[in-house]
């Protein structure tokens, strides 16, 4: 970041602001989330307390048993092809990918011990990919033999057959309402920093030092989305503050485990690990982003990508920093946060309340999975192989979009519908990405005025376009609605007229019965005489 002019008096570095922001955003969420539920116990009647506690424990017992067969399918991988039966497509694949991810280590080794920075950069983004890869294939596996992995196979019935149309607008459900809009923003992001870099390109402005509409638009960017594009000063402290963080989730998580199988009779109780999910959810991508940042950075380091600006959201050169041990500390630290963060959001499996923003647990291993691709195409794939990026981000995008109304992850109809029309906007975004990121000639006519508008119409066209859609499909529910329930009358109207000509007729007979007795008691009456 270039330093202000002389006269122009003192003014904050935008750097140290997003800084600040960016860990103050975090101690508020945590401390925020802790004074929630401290109040929310203060305030609720004991014993609906006790209730909710021994419901919570039973739902994190159900989370760590969900972590435990995770884990165990994650690293079962047999040798043999007829130990692999039925599944062979999933442990032929795993094999490949933990080869891929082999032979990335060992190049990167080379790489950094050799200098050779292209090497260097093209074996972390193998590494990375293949690592997702295989974390997603061995995650698709677990949900296909799920019912054989675990002990209650109605439970998960349940799960399938679930479906809300309607949410109530209370605490817990605007939170994740927040989420939402968050991740929707973070997703967004990407095609939208690398539209901002082509019109760097097209315009021949400086973005990394002082361009003052890129400043502005990488400072905003930042703040809203929790990725902060931070200068190499404030790389170090960041650095290892994520580093830290992930090495004591990791220790905390092996001391509970340790404990639990050393005193399996008075194991500790962890009834608390439910309220630190939203924190996870929120926290999933900015932190492994960060992380996939640094390694963008690192890895492009004597590249021809370095000085670009979408080399990375970090900029790491400064002195201190020793490419070979930061780049080998990164891929660990990513490795390590991205297998316990992505096994702990999509371990939990419960049974939502009605009204109430739940997600199944495969949905949320797909999208934030796709969402980390995403991530890893716009930072580690080489600036000049740009086009290939905005079409590869087009694919994952369009994929995200056909999931999520094919399998419907959130329990609430409403939810699923306008995260789709968030995904679609997103997708809509990218292919405009993808079409103006060699035109150069087209950008500098158009401006960045005309492209905001391409943009904002076809975020227009799609919410009319969703809005009658939600108004049509509602209209046909109440007209079904109102078939079904004139059935519903229908059917009890028949079933009261069918009773009633039952009982008349057997009103009837019971009547003649009685006619035909009489006489014969009284002929009886009369021969006895």
């Amino acid at each position: 970041m270039s330093a202000s002019a002389p006269g122009s008096g003192h003014s904050a570095d935008p750097n140290l602001v997003l800084t600040l922001v960016y860990f103050l955003t975090i101690a508020a969420i945590v401390v925020g989330t802790a004074v929630y539920f401290v109040f929310m116990a203060r305030i609720t009647d004991p014993e609906v307390r006790l209730m909710e506690l021994i419901t919570t424990q039973r739902e994190v017992q159900h989370l760590i048993d969900n972590l435990s067969s995770q884990f165990s399918n994650f690293l079962r991988l047999p040798l043999r092809w007829r130990a692999m039966k039925p599944y062979y497509t999933h442990h032929t694949l795993s094999w490949i990918f933990i080869l891929a991810l082999a032979a990335s280590v060992i190049v990167l080794v080379v790489g950094l011990a050799l200098s050779l920075a292209e090497v260097a950069r093209i074996s972390t983004l193998t590494y990375v990919v293949s690592l997702n890869a295989l974390f997603m294939v061995r995650q698709h596996l677990y949900y296909v033999r799920r019912t054989y992995l675990t002990y209650d196979a109605e439970h998960y019935l349940v799960l399938d057959t679930t479906k809300f149309y309607y949410f109530d607008w209370s605490v817990f459900n605007v939170v994740q309402i927040g989420i939402l809009v968050i991740e929707f923003l973070q997703l967004l992001s990407f095609p939208i920093r690398d539209l901002l870099d082509a019109f760097h390109i097209a315009k021949n402005k400086e973005l990394e030092g002082g361009g003052d509409g890129s400043d502005t638009a990488s400072f905003i960017i930042g703040i809203i989305t929790m990725f902060a594009n931070l200068s190499s000063k404030f790389y170090v402290i960041q650095f290892w503050f994520l580093v830290s963080a992930i090495a004591c989730v990791a220790l905390v998580m092996a001391a509970i485990h340790t404990y639990n199988a050393w005193r399996p009779h008075r194991p500790l109780s962890l009834y608390w690990v439910k309220y630190l999910l939203p924190l996870a959810n929120l926290l999933y991508l900015p932190m492994l982003v960060m992380l996939i940042g640094s390694a963008a950075c690192l890895s492009k380091i004597g590249t021809e990508d370095y000085k670009d600006s979408s080399s990375g959201l970090l900029r790491c050169d400064d002195p201190s920093v020793l490419k070979p041990l930061y780049l080998a500390l990164t891929v660990v630290a990513y490795t390590v946060g991205y297998v316990i963060l992505t096994t702990f959001v999509t371990s939990f499996d419960r049974i939502p309340i009605r009204g109430e923003i739940h997600y199944k647990s495969q949905g949320v291993a797909f999208l934030k999975n796709m969402s980390m691709l995403l991530s890893i195409v716009f930072l580690l794939v080489a600036n000049s192989y740009r086009h290939i990026r905005s079409i590869l981000s087009l694919v994952i995008v369009g994929a995200m979009v056909c999931f999520n109304i094919s399998t419907q992850p959130c329990f609430v109809e409403q939810i699923n519908y306008w995260r789709t029309y968030g995904l679609c906007c997103i997708l809509w975004v990218a292919l405009i990405v993808t079409m103006l990121t060699n035109e150069t000639s087209t950008l500098s006519n158009t401006g960045i005025g005309g492209v905001a508008s391409a943009l904002a119409v076809g975020a227009a066209i799609l919410l009319v376009l969703f809005v009658v859609i939600r108004c049509i499909y509602r209209a046909s529910r109440k007209k079904e609605a109102g078939e079904e329930r004139d059935a519903l009358v229908n059917d009890d109207s028949t079933d009261i007229q069918l009773t009633q000509t039952g009982g008349l007729s057997m009103a009837q007979s019971s009547a003649q019965g009685m006619h035909n007795i009489v006489p014969a008691s009284s002929n009886t009456i009369a021969a006895s005489k």
